[in-house]
C-alpha cells in the first residue's frame, strides 16, 4: 500500500483482530503487507478504545448503583421512621418486633460492611491491653 494511502477497515480490523488473537506482531504485518509500526498503533488505538469503554461503563454503572444505593437508604429511612411511631409499635406483637429489629440490624451491618470493608487480615479483634491471661499463656 501506498505510503499515507488510507488503509481498508476491514483490513485493520483483521490486522488488530490477528495480533490479539495471539499471532505475532511482524507475522501479522507481513501477512497483510503493513509496517510493524502501523500495525503496532492501531493495536494501541484499539486497546486504548477498549480500556475507554470499559471506563466509561464502570462509570455509568457506579452512577447507577449509587443511585439506588440512594432510593433503598432513602426507603429504610422512611419504614425505620414509621416504624419508630409509638403508635405503630404498640400495635406490633413481641414476634413482629424482634423480628423487625434483626432486619434492620442487619440492614445496616450490610451496609456499613459496603462502606467499610473489611481487611482479611484484621478479622480478628485485638487483645484488650489490661486482658487477663488465659489458659493457654505461658506462665514462665
Amino acid at each position: 500500500m501506498t505510503r499515507g494511502a488510507a488503509h481498508p477497515v476491514e483490513l485493520r480490523a483483521e490486522a488488530v483482530a490477528a495480533v490479539l488473537a495471539g499471532a505475532a506482531l511482524t507475522e501479522v504485518a507481513r501477512r497483510y503487507s503493513l509496517s510493524k509500526q502501523t500495525l503496532s498503533q492501531w493495536v494501541q488505538d484499539e486497546i486504548r478504545t477498549v480500556r475507554t469503554d470499559h471506563h466509561a461503563r464502570a462509570a455509568q454503572l457506579t452512577d447507577r448503583l449509587f443511585d439506588i444505593l440512594n432510593v433503598h437508604l432513602e426507603t429504610l429511612s422512611a419504614q425505620l421512621q414509621a416504624a419508630a411511631r409509638p403508635a405503630w409499635l404498640e400495635k406490633q406483637s413481641a414476634a413482629e418486633l424482634a423480628q423487625l429489629v434483626a432486619v434492620e440490624r442487619d440492614t445496616t451491618l450490610r451496609l456499613l460492611a459496603g462502606l467499610f470493608p473489611v481487611d482479611d487480615q484484621q478479622r480478628e479483634l485485638p487483645e484488650p491491653a489490661n486482658a487477663a491471661p488465659s489458659a493457654t499463656d505461658d506462665d514462665h
